[in-house]
């Protein structure tokens, strides 16, 4: 099986235009999405909501999201105990097929889901594309790996018959972040789906309805309901019911570092009725850095700096955060980034030219401004034309203090630092030096330098003369290593055996006769 990426369309086209322009007109209507609890064949709403508001016009609810409980997810496992056998022995062939069928539904309701993306978080039209576009590349890559990297493996001596197969681990928790609702929520679900295993989805408050439109994808074409359960709600709920439940052999989990901690430590007390050892799969998120070296082209340095910082308003694990900038071209690349900021677009997503759009919501908005308070004095640049209705942050531009903690927390925002350095040594000496390990680039045109940070920098998806978000599945396997996450890289090679453990049989083959009982 070939695999290739899902292409991306090209909204310069009229006629592109008007398709999504059509799907994003008709979600008004249908507002608020009434998002249900999904246990096995059975569908219920939750006297318990939560509600999430458009972020560029908060008096809208977008959702009114269903919010289950343990009781749910006792009812959810009791189900897939009793169904599990036939999925999990159900040909390899067979669960690659559902996927690869998965990824064409997906594209035959690909507006639709677009749509519903962008009005629960605000996302321009062009990332939204792409990142619809890994959803499906996730579907058919981990279909393919499944089949072709863990198919059993026979060694056959003589007089001994060796046999060593993979098996699927049992439940898995899937709680995705509300940042890629589409890409991320797919490709946490589809991994352990795909070889076998059951799945309790616990998508992010704030994106339930996308992750609701990709979940009924999945039960359309034939992935069982009786191992595919869609537990909305809270993360300190059914969250952490999923978290700490015995019977959940794996927690796969994409959000911040101090619920990701959390987790780590809860999993590792074994309870009374526990006979597993729980493994958690990890990605906590980034303090991303960008080194532009004496001699870089600086219209490649700006085109890589802007959507690495303000892509979807910086809220993304990779985005970029600290810029160190070598003196010999400090001043004129921060005079440019000045000027190209103050050039960005912002405002809804709806209308197509803006670049940059609101946050996801009111407690982003309100954290970000005091982020943005307390360090007004180091500001040097920012985009002056944003709305005043809606969770607008303007793009900003710092040069705080070494000390301050502008370069050590994660900010999820539009706010980017920038730093002098002296040499590039220095540079990647500031880099690795972050709790986090996740992204970082490079802008450089000096073959030792691009070597140097190869081989010293010490993050997962390291890019060169490019921006560093957007990975690609399966070009671009992603995650990082420190408190960034436990180093799995989706869309890789590898990402599959995390929900599968190695089995052996042996049999001596040299019978001395047979059994007379066992041949009549």
């Amino acid at each position: 099986m070939e695999f290739k990426n899902e292409s991306i369309r090209d909204y310069s086209l009229e006629k592109e235009r008007s398709a999504i322009r059509s799907a994003l007109d008709s979600i008004p209507k249908s507002l608020p999405f009434q998002i249900p609890i999904s246990i096995g064949r059975k569908e219920k709403f939750s006297e318990n909501r939560i509600s999430h508001k458009n972020p560029w016009a908060p008096e809208l609810n977008v959702t009114d999201v269903s919010l289950s409980n343990g009781n749910d997810l006792e009812e959810a496992i009791q189900i897939s105990k009793k169904n599990w056998y036939q999925w999990k022995e159900r040909p390899q062939e067979d669960r690659s097929r559902l996927f690869l069928q998965a990824a064409e539904k997906l594209i035959n309701k690909k507006d639709f889901i677009i749509a519903v993306c962008i009005w629960e978080t605000g996302k321009h039209i062009t990332e939204a594309e792409i990142e619809f576009a890994e959803a499906v590349d996730f579907c058919r890559y981990y279909a393919m790996i499944a089949t072709e990297k863990l198919s059993p493996q026979k060694t056959i001596l003589l007089g001994e018959d060796n046999l060593y197969y993979y098996q699927p681990k049992g439940i898995v928790g899937c709680i995705s972040p509300w940042n890629f609702p589409m890409a991320i929520f797919t490709g946490m679900c589809v991994g352990p789906l795909v070889v076998g295993n059951i799945v309790i989805a616990k998508p992010a408050e704030e994106t339930s309805a996308t992750a609701y439109e990709i979940a009924k994808c999945f039960w359309e074409v034939g992935i069982p309901k009786e191992v595919f359960h869609f537990l909305p709600g809270l993360g300190s709920e059914i969250g952490e019911a999923i978290v700490t439940h015995p019977e959940v052999s794996i927690i796969n989990f994409t959000g911040s570092r101090d619920v990701g901690l959390s987790i780590l430590r809860s999993a590792s007390v074994v309870s009374p009725k526990q006979s597993i050892i729980k493994k958690v799969i990890c990605e906590l998120g980034g303090k991303n850095a960008m080194i532009v070296d004496a001699d870089a082209d600086l219209d490649v340095a700006i085109q890589s700096i802007l959507p690495s910082a303000f892509g979807f308003q910086g809220q993304k694990c990779s985005a970029l955060s600290r810029l160190y900038v070598h003196k010999d071209c400090y001043q004129k690349l921060k005079d440019r980034l000045i000027d190209a900021m103050d050039g960005l677009l912002v405002g809804s997503p709806l209308d197509f030219e803006n670049r940059v759009g609101p946050v996801i919501h009111k407690e982003s908005f309100l954290r970000l401004t005091k982020i943005q308070k307390e360090n007004e004095t180091f500001i040097i640049g920012k985009t002056s034309a944003i709305p005043t209705k809606g969770y607008y942050i303007s793009p900003s531009l710092y040069e705080p203090p070494m000390g301050s903690n502008m370069w050590k927390a994660e900010i999820f925002g539009p706010l980017l630092s920038m730093q002098k350095i002296s040499s590039f040594s220095e540079g990647i000496h500031l880099v690795n030096d972050s709790e986090y390990a996740l992204t970082c680039g490079v802008i450089s045109r000096n073959p030792n330098h691009v070597m140097e940070a190869k081989l010293k920098i010490d993050v997962g998806n390291l890019y060169i003369n490019r921006g560093i978000t957007g990975a690609i599945v399966n070009r671009q396997p992603f995650g990082g290593g420190k408190l960034s996450g436990t180093g799995a890289k989706a869309g890789g090679p590898d990402y599959l055996n995390l929900f599968v453990e190695g089995r052996t049989f042996t049999e001596n083959t040299m019978r001395q006769g047979f059994s007379r009982d066992t041949i009549q």
